[in-house]
């Protein structure tokens, strides 16, 4: 199946499509709760660890402060949900990248970040402000490489194809990041947003041929890494680190082709009550803070956001340091992104993948 029929379609008609089917969802919406005084912060994001250190620096010590009590909705690709509330949405907040902050923000379903409400947002480095989200941290991702079973030099995404890890290559599952590392090594492969027949050709032989294994997450990926069951796969820079900090035989490379960096933070859900607006405004404030970032980054690994707290990197954080050369390397797949051309597709793309490379393995 060829994809070529979306060059056809202009950026506003995207946008007006994915604005529909927003409406569409909405119509159909389950009831919510009626307007009250906020008492609670309800808050959408995966579990897992990543939730407990969002939980431990953040969440909690603001709930604490503000005699609130935290909601949370946990389990991946929470979008759809916003979708259907959305006229009268259930939740305050949800964690999301930039990517699905930028599409689900084009639809009206998130609320734009102004420094007029968000103060701190003005302390953030411009590499990490996006219309709808600043980062709180940004996640450097290229491939985790196991140095004990691969003894050459890795350098590129292309190397995931090596005959000689055939069984010991892995990928992380679509509704996981895999959508958007796919996109990354398509435009790699000489394809794009509206054209993604290379990259769907090249995986097919990645599991035909390679015996690739499926990742779903960051302790999936850990477990087999750790247990050598997986020698190369795209992993994130920190994990990494902590992979073999456990004693894993493993590195993080940058492929020459350039790496990705995800910023994470809560979107703020459009069309909730006022007060409660004004606390998930209150709450994202707090998460751009210097030194809440700099606790963020000894909990995971990732380096912060905040330009005070990038220059001032405490002695146990400096292997955190990046220049402007190694950000400029890490974004520069995904800014080649059309985030909403993406969007707009991703029910034809997630088929595609589904049958045309999984059912090749």
């Amino acid at each position: 199946m060829s994809m070529a029929e979306p060059n056809n379609i202009s950026r506003r008609g995207l946008l007006r499509g994915a604005t529909a089917l927003a409406g569409a969802a909405a119509l159909s919406s389950a009831g919510s709760t009626d307007a009250r005084a906020a008492k609670d912060l309800r808050i959408m994001m995966a579990g897992g660890s990543w939730k407990d250190f969002v939980s431990k620096v953040f969440a909690e010590p603001f709930a604490k402060a503000n005699n609130l009590e935290l909601v949370w909705k946990l389990g991946l690709s929470m979008e759809p949900t916003v979708m259907a509330q959305q006229r009268r949405p259930q939740w305050d907040v949800i964690h999301s990248n930039q990517a699905r902050a930028s599409q689900l923000g084009a639809m009206s379903l998130y609320r734009p970040w102004a420094e007029d409400r968000i103060p701190n947002l003005a302390k953030i480095h411009p590499s990490f402000r996006y219309e709808f989200l600043a980062g709180k941290c940004h996640t450097p991702y290229g491939l985790c490489v196991n140095t004990k079973q691969i003894s050459r030099p890795i350098t590129s995404w292309v190397d995931l194809w090596d005959p000689a890890f055939k069984g010991k290559v892995a990928f992380p599952a679509w509704n996981w990041v895999g959508d958007e590392v796919f996109h990354a090594i398509n435009v790699v492969l000489g394809g794009n947003s509206e054209n993604i027949d290379p990259g769907v050709a090249k995986f097919k032989e990645l599991f035909s041929k390679n015996d690739c294994k499926i990742i779903n997450n960051v302790e999936h990926t850990r477990q087999l890494l750790e247990a050598q069951e997986v020698w190369i796969c795209p992993y994130f820079g920190a994990r990494t680190q902590q992979a073999a900090a456990a004693g894993a035989p493993v590195e993080f490379v940058i492929p020459k082709e350039g790496g990705l960096s995800w910023i994470w933070n809560t979107a703020l859900i459009a069309n909730r009550p006022q007060d409660s607006m004004e606390v998930s405004e209150k709450f994202v404030n707090t998460t751009l803070d210097a030194e809440r970032q700099i606790e963020f980054a000894r909990l995971t690994g990732y380096p912060p956001t905040n330009i005070e707290a990038m220059k001032n990197l405490p002695s146990d954080l400096k292997k955190l340091e990046l220049s402007e050369a190694d950000v400029e390397l890490l974004g520069k797949l995904q800014r080649q992104a059309d985030f909403m051309t993406q969007f707009a597709f991703r029910d034809q793309y997630a088929e595609r993948w589904n049958k045309e490379v999984l059912a090749a393995k």
